[in-house]
């Protein structure tokens, strides 16, 4: 009866957000026409891929930026406003966006086009860690491979609203699916310039088994995939044990996850902090890093991934 009374009140709660918001002003008032469909995306990195794949035939909304975790974020009237005024809506699903996952299914029950971008990757390929509660790990935009499978989604969903330029979607998709295969193959070339038993990466929320498994690192996560945890004395022992018998005495702090407890680590294990990696959220827009001919913008999906791989191969080789 209990939970029956608390669903209830979900739902009133989620009516009332969907048929009463209080902002009147357009929360697309960067695009710069009606042609355009209007697209709204929760993390950046499917805002990026959204954007790769609807290019100038779309204007594109994020609700989360640079630095945001979607773990604990919750959505203000202005984000409610952003849901309402799209064409069409594009989320992660596997429990990444936490309590909003209720709100996009009942967007969808309105008749809104609502597409979680996972739904194409085939459930065996999933991770699901002893330790996730029997829940697949979200983060599977860390490998690219897997990633590359969401732009069938975002592509069926364009088309959807957009059926007049389904071919142009269905071009990018398969040009920024190539892309993305470049980016896996130079991404194990950089790799490969580690021993194999150097590959083990000490780092902040438990956010990198896809890395690890794409390119056979071994991942040691002072917290568990929720970045609400806080580390107990216990799990600080046990990362700085692991540390001193390891090869690598390198830590990587995360962009969207306190460092809180990284610090002692590395003090009392004698290690280094190698630099900071995009674990939930890509960098700012516009941000370029690399070398000169070669550099990237690290508020891109391929951006952040050469950001990721250059830090921790750089740092474990002891560049």
């Amino acid at each position: 009866m209990k939970h029956q009374i608390v669903s209830i009140f979900i739902a009133v709660i989620m009516a009332m957000w969907i048929g009463c918001s209080r902002s009147d002003e357009n929360p697309f008032k960067d695009g710069d026409g009606s042609e355009k469909v209007k697209v709204t995306t929760t993390t950046t990195m499917i805002t990026d891929l959204v954007r790769q794949i609807g290019g100038d035939l779309v204007v594109v909304q994020g609700l989360m930026g640079p630095g945001v975790d979607p773990h604990l974020f919750q959505a203000k009237d202005s984000h409610i406003d952003m849901l309402r005024g799209a064409d069409v809506i594009f989320y992660h699903g596997l429990h990444l966006e936490g309590r909003m996952q209720d709100m996009f299914v009942d967007f969808a029950s309105t008749k809104k086009h609502v597409y979680r971008v996972t739904k194409s990757i085939p459930e065996d390929k999933l991770l699901v860690p002893a330790d996730f509660g029997g829940h697949p790990d979200p983060h599977v935009w860390f490998d690219i491979e897997l990633w590359a499978s969401c732009i069938d989604e975002v592509v069926k969903g364009l088309s959807t609203v957009d059926p007049d330029n389904k071919v142009a979607y269905e071009k990018k998709g398969e040009i920024y699916r190539a892309q993305l295969t470049e980016l896996d193959a130079w991404a194990q070339s950089r790799v490969d310039e580690l021993p194999k038993g150097n590959r083990i990466l000490f780092t902040s929320h438990d956010a990198f088994n896809y890395f690890a498994n794409g390119y056979g690192f071994k991942v040691e996560a002072l917290l568990g995939v929720s970045t609400d945890d806080e580390a107990g004395s216990g799990d600080v022992t046990g990362m700085v044990d692991l540390i001193r018998a390891s090869p690598v005495k390198v830590l990587f702090t995360e962009s969207s996850v306190s460092s809180k407890g990284l610090e002692q680590i590395k003090e009392d294990a004698e290690a280094k902090i190698g630099g900071e990696i995009f674990s939930d959220a890509m960098g700012e827009p516009g941000k370029m890093e690399g070398p000169k001919g070669a550099q990237y913008d690290v508020g891109t999906y391929e951006g952040m991934i050469k950001h990721n791989v250059n830090t921790i191969v750089d740092a474990i080789k002891g560049k």
